[in-house]
This record gives C-alpha cells, sequence and structure tokens, in this order.
C-alpha cells in the first residue's frame, strides 16, 4: 500500500460524491482531504490522498473518470 495524492477539478456539485466514491472503493482507505477550493464560476479543486493498491486506486479513479462531464478532471499522482 502506498499514499497517493489525487485532485478532481470540476463542479463542485460533484466534489463530494467524488470524495465519497474515493473512500467507499474496495481496497482503497481515505487518509485526508482538503477543503475544496474555488476555481470560478461553480468549479472546485479538491485534493485528497488515499491509500491503496495502484490497481485498486487507479481503478476507483477510473471509474469515476468515466462518469465525470466534460471539462472535469480527476488527475493521479503519488503523494
Amino acid at each position: 500500500m502506498s499514499a497517493t495524492r489525487i485532485r478532481f477539478v470540476g463542479p463542485a456539485s460533484l466534489a463530494l460524491g467524488v470524495a465519497t466514491a474515493l473512500a467507499d472503493a474496495d481496497g482503497v482507505e481515505l487518509l485526508s482531504s482538503e477543503v475544496p477550493a474555488p476555481q470560478g464560476a461553480g468549479v472546485v479543486a479538491l485534493d485528497v490522498t488515499v491509500d491503496g493498491s495502484l490497481r485498486e486506486v487507479a481503478g476507483a479513479v477510473d471509474r469515476i473518470r468515466d462518469g465525470l462531464p466534460p471539462g472535469a478532471r480527476i488527475d493521479v499522482s503519488p503523494d
């Protein structure tokens, strides 16, 4: 297991759902979450740190990414 930083940028209305989906993903533990930072007209940046295997984290992020609207993004980087 290793800590991974995940950054979501998109509609404020989706930020809580993204954090919840990560926390609820099998094999992924939410370690920390920053307060969503406004990026402009209804858009926020949310940084979270999770623990889990690369495969489990990547799978959770891919499932979230598949449901994002155009212009939203989710990025992964080692912590």
